[in-house]
């Protein structure tokens, strides 16, 4: 990057590098905000509050995730990844989406070792989401 910093540029260099080992889907940012303000219509207001809500549920998400795979349930771990990537989803949090995604096709697949691995990359990439939106003055 040259000086001056643009700032979109230090965010898409920084998602290209700051990635989760061992997903496909790498190259995914953080947070789409034009994405969903164009499924919002431009409505800000509207963004503010879908973000603020997720933000107060995906905690509890998470929970719930580390609760079956603590249960060894395969079914309840995809059912609950597959959930999470739902509602990463609806916020344009595509970091988030592409972690529950391989956690989804894991517990599939019944390998509850890869989704134990991939849940605390979940929580950072959660933590990273919120960094993001508070930084950009989202919430």
């Amino acid at each position: 990057l040259a000086k001056p910093v643009d700032m979109a540029m230090l965010e898409d260099v920084l998602a290209k590098w700051l990635v989760v080992p061992g997903t496909a889907e790498q190259s995914k940012g953080v947070f789409d905000a034009d994405a969903l303000l164009g499924r919002l219509m431009g409505d800000r207001q509207l963004t503010g509050v879908l973000l603020r809500g997720f933000l107060q549920d995906a905690p509890s998400q998470l929970n719930k995730l580390r609760k079956r795979l603590d249960e060894a349930d395969a079914a309840g771990t995809r059912s609950q990844a597959h959930a999470l990537k739902g509602a990463a989803a609806t916020v344009a949090a595509e970091g988030l989406q592409a972690i529950a995604l391989a956690m989804e096709r894991a517990g599939t697949a019944g390998e509850l070792d890869r989704c134990s691995g991939l849940l605390p990359h979940a929580v950072e990439e959660f933590e990273r989401f919120k960094s993001t939106l508070e930084q950009g003055g989202w919430v």
